[in-house]
């Protein structure tokens, strides 16, 4: 007999904004959405304020989605800058979180619980009372962090040490475990987790949103995201010099910047100046996501060099659905999950991590091999559709959750 979702009821709990406000966001927000167009109940509260670069939210404590979700915030609504403040934030949360919990769950036994969050000073209480009250718990995990990005002060240090504490002590008590990657469902059934309950969704893409219109093709390759290192862009920018050495300029538009703290655009273009190719190299800064997708309709080819590291194995890039659904051309290194889903040729364009020259040689064929890529860019979208359209994949998840 198939289960009443109507009596279902979701209490989604975030350290993400939402429901805009960077990858993390999006996803929450087409989840939610999927949730409601399938006659489900979800309430949201979020564990920090809002931070995306220089945006300021006018959202109050609390508030409601255009398309009927209520949200609430445990602590500031605008993320404090400040070291002392921010940790003082994250203390009344906690305090607000607890209260709300034993509120909440004495008057709704039946709700299920969803985390999107891996900091342990909140894990800990959300996973010790929803065992309490045995509600059913379901975790997002999206990443796995290398211990090196978290070095530096002792701060970060602990912060890591308590995510990894988290992940193999608090994760594998959740009834369901909804991960972006193979990587991570190996990582726990390295922990004894039974994989029966385990759901693996890399991402999700609201392709009607991101179709673009035909506009003018103003630069040959774009790239979408947070500019780091980390992301790949020195391997780009690389390839383009390698490109302009052949007599083969190219240009390329990098949409957005750092999320929360200090631009990274600044020491980009100096890196741009010394390869000599900071004429070919347009920077957006953070933009919102409907100037993301004007940008995006404005390139030839849209680009995602990423390196192979533990990070790019475990996760799904948000930025990848989004170029399938424009209908562009999209060329990826071949990191994490990619080659299981895409074929090299046949509905992507692939290059080795970490290979300049392999991605300059791969840029270069895309240009010259213009029809047999509409071919490719076709069944791409096709495939890429069925993998991460948000309404089919929420309803997928949520028969694997009942």
């Amino acid at each position: 007999m198939e289960p009443d979702n109507k009596k279902q009821e979701f209490l989604l709990i975030t350290s993400q904004n939402f429901p805009n406000g960077g990858a993390g966001a999006s996803y929450l927000n087409l989840f939610c959405r999927g949730l409601k167009l399938n006659g489900l109940t979800v309430r949201v509260l979020l564990l920090k304020g809002f931070a995306f670069g220089n945006f300021v939210s006018s959202d109050s404590r609390h508030n409601i989605t255009e398309y009927g979700v209520p949200y609430f915030y445990l602590s500031s609504i605008r993320r404090p800058h400040n070291r002392i403040l921010k940790t003082f934030d994250d203390f009344i949360a906690v305090l607000h979180l607890i209260a709300v919990l034993f509120m909440y769950f004495n008057k709704r036994k039946g709700t299920s619980i969803l985390v999107f969050n891996g900091e342990l000073q909140f894990n800990i209480p959300i996973y010790l009372i929803s065992r309490f009250y045995k509600m059913k718990l379901i975790t997002f995990v999206a990443e796995y962090y290398d211990k090196a990005e978290w070095a530096g002060s002792s701060i970060r240090k602990i912060k890591y040490y308590g995510y990894l504490f988290g992940l193999k002590n608090l994760y594998s008590r959740s009834d369901k475990l909804i991960v972006f990657s193979h990587f991570l469902k190996d990582e726990f059934l390295k922990l004894g987790y039974n994989e029966a309950d385990i759901i693996i969704q890399p991402n999700l893409t609201d392709f009607d949103y991101w179709e673009t219109n035909n506009e003018e093709i103003k630069y040959t390759l774009g790239y979408s995201g947070t500019p780091s290192n980390r992301d790949g862009l020195h391997d780009l920018f690389t390839a383009i010099k390698l490109l302009q050495d052949e007599s083969f300029p190219v240009s390329l538009i990098v949409i957005g910047d750092a999320v929360f703290g200090d631009s990274l655009i600044p020491n980009l273009k100096i890196e741009c100046q010394k390869l000599n190719i900071l004429d070919q190299v347009t920077f957006t800064g953070l933009v919102d996501s409907s100037m993301v997708k004007k940008y995006l309709s404005e390139c030839k080819i849209l680009a995602i060099t990423r390196p192979s590291t533990i990070q790019t194995k475990a996760g799904f890039p948000t930025k990848l659905g989004e170029y399938f659904a424009t209908g562009k051309q999209i060329l990826a290194t071949s990191f994490g999950d990619i080659e299981r889903y895409f074929e090299d040729g046949n509905d992507i364009i692939l290059a080795e991590c970490g290979n300049p020259e392999s991605i300059a040689q791969r840029i270069k064929w895309m240009i010259q091999n213009n029809d047999t890529l509409k071919m490719i860019s076709e069944r791409g979208y096709i495939k890429a559709r069925n993998l991460l359209e948000y309404e089919k994949s929420v309803n997928r998840i949520i028969q694997l959750i009942n």
